[in-house]
């Protein structure tokens, strides 16, 4: 009778065995998933910050263009206030010769 005690304490050990690597096979998969699920997140989140990054290039894009015909208007106002100032100035020549 000790044979089928101990056969039947082995199979108990076995058993549990048995259920603790289940669980570890579990808790693995558990972990596994949680992982990828996690890198999917990252993934789309990096796609998201793709995207605004593109809009924002766009935008930046646009300023320098903007910039750039900001610069243009201002030169040409400059450039027709010294024409004035300059035909003004010749003007002013033509009255002080004729005053002499």
């Amino acid at each position: 009778m000790t044979h089928t005690g101990d056969e039947n304490v082995e199979v108990a050990e076995t058993q549990r065995e048995t259920r603790a690597m289940k669980a570890k096979r579990a808790n693995s998969r558990d972990r596994m998933s949680t992982l990828e699920d996690k890198v999917e997140r990252l993934e789309e989140n990096t796609r998201d910050d793709v995207e605004r990054l593109d809009v924002v290039d766009c935008h930046l894009e646009e300023l320098e263009t903007m910039g750039d015909e900001l610069k243009d208007d201002f030169n040409l106002a400059i450039n027709k206030a010294i024409d004035g100032v300059d035909e003004k100035e010749d003007a002013f020549q033509v009255a002080i010769i004729a005053l002499r």
